[in-house]
């Protein structure tokens, strides 16, 4: 009879916590839905052009600035690297490295995890939806007229939870005097990164990839700029002059 009782229970237990995860499910779908139906907008996609800004294409700045990260990660490493950059009125020089990855994907275990592959990363596949194919991460460098790195800025997560279904980004500056290659870690599962140093050209277990021009066939291609923006339909990270390009 115990047996019983006790087989009763994890079934109806099984069940509930079954029943509160496709509620969770269905909820999360309703709400996207009306806001997806409820907030679309039309982006000009040269809107937020910087004017005196004159874009350029230089190989080999773009490898002597590029930002290194440690490799080994528990989160994968990126595949790819592109950049674009421009000119400023005073001679300084904007570049943005632009890293890629295959996917992203939290793997850890608990309810945040899994619903975020099953409905984010994978399921839904809401992230593909929203951005686009991949996940691509920035990291952004002011360099003067001298050849000296004035600032540096990328995207970190704040108070990182691997257990939590999504990751906050915080958007980080640091200003003042950089000696290049600036050196970088992967913290969490969705790419975001922490500064660890700068003039590590002599760090060994390092990811060097050498960049490669972000050209506009592959700019629309991973749909960096939407015309159209809503829930599901969102521009990926990048800077205002980087609309600007070279053919």
């Amino acid at each position: 009879m115990l047996k019983q009782e006790k087989k009763k229970l994890n079934y109806l237990t099984q069940k509930t916590n079954k029943d509160i995860r496709m509620n969770y499910i269905y909820s999360l779908i309703l709400l996207l839905t009306f806001s997806f139906c409820s907030t679309v907008k039309v982006i000009d996609k040269n809107a937020d052009t910087v004017p005196d800004f004159t874009p350029i294409k230089d190989d080999e700045l773009a490898k002597r600035y590029a930002p290194i990260l440690e490799s080994g990660s528990e989160h994968g490493d990126p595949y790819g690297l592109y950049y674009r950059a421009s000119k400023d009125l005073e001679g300084n020089t904007l570049i943005t490295y632009h890293f890629f990855w295959e996917k992203e994907e939290n793997t850890g275990s608990g309810m945040g995890p899994f619903f975020s592959r099953n409905i984010y990363t994978g399921g839904l596949k809401l992230q593909k939806s929203m951005f686009g194919k991949g996940d691509i991460e920035l990291v952004s460098l002011i360099i003067d007229k001298t050849g000296k790195i004035q600032q540096v800025e990328y995207e970190t997560a704040e108070n990182y939870d691997p257990n939590k279904f999504g990751v906050k980004h915080k958007h980080m500056e640091r200003k003042g005097f950089h000696k290049e290659p600036v050196l970088f870690k992967v913290i969490s599962w969705n790419h975001l990164f922490d500064y660890i140093a700068d003039n590590s050209s002599n760090v060994v277990n390092t990811i060097r990839l050498t960049p490669v021009y972000f050209n506009q066939q592959l700019w629309e291609e991973f749909g960096m700029v939407k015309e159209k923006e809503s829930f599901f339909s969102r521009s990926r990270a990048h800077k205002p002059y980087e609309k600007e390009f070279v053919e």
